[in-house]
């Protein structure tokens, strides 16, 4: 977000003599970074029509990619399991299997988390957020498989593993072996549901406050000088504030986005104090 103190400094002038005589020249010094985030973005022609995706990931040329992302994702994971808890079959070191394993999930968790967010057609951010509740769901699971977890730290209590390992692989898979007990795994089964329900809470409470924090604030007409009103969206006698309005020519319209859109709320406040609470126990 820019204020008025902050677009002053990124926009200074500086004027000089023309050969010509007296006139002044103004020239803008805005730095190439601040001219690509204050830029608005334009549409480019496609010649060769070519269709490649979101992030040139070929299953998302629509939402429905979604789905072939998150399957590809749980096929994988089922791989590596079976790979991780082979015993003496495993070929490879303990933690690159984890490493994969950790990678196939986070990649499209971290995707669909974004596109969740960020797209503006509904549709891919339903897909995206089905996508981020089944990977978090594989998630919950895996942080309490215990033949996983007993492969693991078999390897980190032996302090070696079928496959010759570096200090490095021993550090990275001790990393992953206190990750998994930051889940409870190794704790009594009253204790694991415990920390079970509270990483539960901690998700679905985080995931609300996320949304609450950009949903637009809806006050009355007659709260807002009738100057401004044409500045923001309406819904009957109500005024939408959907965002800072940090690109609005009027000061006083941003003035009075800043101050709605900020305003404290009691229900985020509220999943704000339970979050912290659950995060704390």
């Amino acid at each position: 977000m820019w204020s008025r103190l902050n677009r002053a400094a990124l926009f200074r002038r500086r004027s000089g003599s023309l050969l010509t005589g007296g006139q002044r020249q103004l020239v803008s010094t805005w730095s190439p970074l601040t001219m690509a985030f204050n830029s608005r973005p334009e549409k480019r022609i496609n010649f060769t029509k070519n269709e490649v995706g979101l992030f040139s990931i070929p299953e998302l040329t629509s939402f429905e990619g979604f789905y072939a992302l998150k399957e590809k994702a749980i096929f994988k994971t089922e791989d590596l399991i079976r790979e991780a808890t082979s015993g003496a079959e495993r070929t490879r070191k303990m933690v690159t299997i984890f490493d994969e394993l950790s990678d196939t999930l986070c990649k499209v968790a971290d995707l669909a988390e974004f596109i969740r967010l960020a797209h503006p057609q509904a549709n891919y951010s339903h897909a995206a957020e089905n996508a981020c509740i089944t990977i978090s769901g594989i998630v919950e699971k895996l942080n309490t498989h215990k033949p996983l977890y007993r492969a693991l730290k078999q390897v980190v209590d032996g302090g070696t593993d079928l496959v010759e390992t570096s200090d490095v692989d021993r550090h990275v898979a001790e990393l992953f072996l206190f990750d998994f007990e930051q889940s409870g795994i190794h704790l009594k089964e009253k204790d694991r549901k415990r920390v079970v329900f509270l990483n539960d809470c901690i998700l679905q409470l985080g995931q609300r406050f996320m949304a609450g924090a950009v949903h637009p604030r809806t006050i009355k007409k007659s709260v807002l000088p009738e100057a401004i009103r044409p500045f923001f969206s309406t819904d009957g006698d109500n005024v939408l504030v959907s965002g800072l309005y940090a690109d609005s020519a009027n000061n006083m319209a941003r003035e009075a986005a800043y101050r709605l859109f900020l305003f404290p709320d009691q229900q985020q406040e509220q999943l704000l104090s339970e979050l912290l609470q659950a995060r704390h126990e």
